[in-house]
């Protein structure tokens, strides 16, 4: 059962360009399935870097447990960000970018991740996939098909839309990406979730991930988020932001 965790719910009141349609996105931060019994939170600064922490036991299986930061989306897309922190916890614990179909523990979704790993065993970017409602969980690993094992702090994933196709992506310099290393199929329903995840791997521990630079189809959605007051009440207004844009 999921919990929405009173921290976040704001309008962005920026109307980004998603193969153009406007779009007015309403940004979201909530913990799903056994992450919401250890709620974490979701912090994005005025220069649209988002620190998140989250617990939950996995994302993986039939049922999800993580911090999920999104926005609704409809049609093709594509998003990407930077990971520049990311707390290592867990072998399996996890910091992204996904598309799901709704907030529920068992939902559909993909996943561009980096996964943990730990000395001796670096794991590194993979795609995770659960293709039906309450399904099994895939996954296909960038290091095992010729992808760099382990990830630094300061890389990027990048996570593509197509129809039902979903592609996952890697660079090092947010400049020069991989060939999608993973594609697969899943039938979703518009719109989808689109946004940030993180989780321990650990019901029991709490695992903070900094994203940086995220945007959809090259539009820095976070630009026009500035600090979030207690109230949940964006620090200007909508004349301030459309002057920004």
């Amino acid at each position: 059962m999921t919990r929405k965790v009173l921290f976040l719910s704001l309008s962005i009141l920026a109307s980004m360009l998603i193969l153009g349609h406007s779009v007015y996105a309403q940004l979201e931060s909530i913990d799903i399935g056994t992450a919401a019994d250890n709620p974490g939170s979701t912090e994005i600064l005025s220069d649209g870097t988002c620190t998140m922490v989250g617990a939950g036991h996995d994302i993986w299986g039939t049922a999800d447990g993580f911090r999920y930061a999104y926005i609704e989306a409809s049609g093709d897309f594509e998003v990407a960000v930077q990971v520049t922190y990311f707390e290592r916890v867990e072998k399996w614990a996890k910091a992204g970018l996904m598309a799901r179909q709704s907030v529920d523990p068992g939902a559909k979704n993909a996943l561009s991740t980096a996964a943990a790993g730990e000395p001796g065993d670096l794991l590194g970017v993979q795609l995770t996939w659960r293709p039906e409602t309450d399904g099994e969980t895939s996954e296909l690993n960038f290091w095992e098909l010729g992808g760099p094992a382990g990830f630094n702090d300061g890389e990027w994933i990048r996570l593509t839309r197509s129809g039902n196709d979903f592609s996952a992506s890697w660079s090092d310099d947010g400049v020069t990406w991989s060939d999608d290393y993973a594609t697969v199929t899943i039938e979703m329903d518009d719109p989808v979730l689109v946004g940030l995840i993180v989780t321990s791997c650990n019901a029991e521990v709490l695992c903070e991930a900094t994203f940086e630079n995220m945007t959809v189809n090259g539009i820095p959605i976070m630009a026009f988020v500035t600090a979030v007051s207690p109230g949940g009440k964006l620090s200007t207004t909508w004349a301030g932001i459309k002057a920004g844009l």
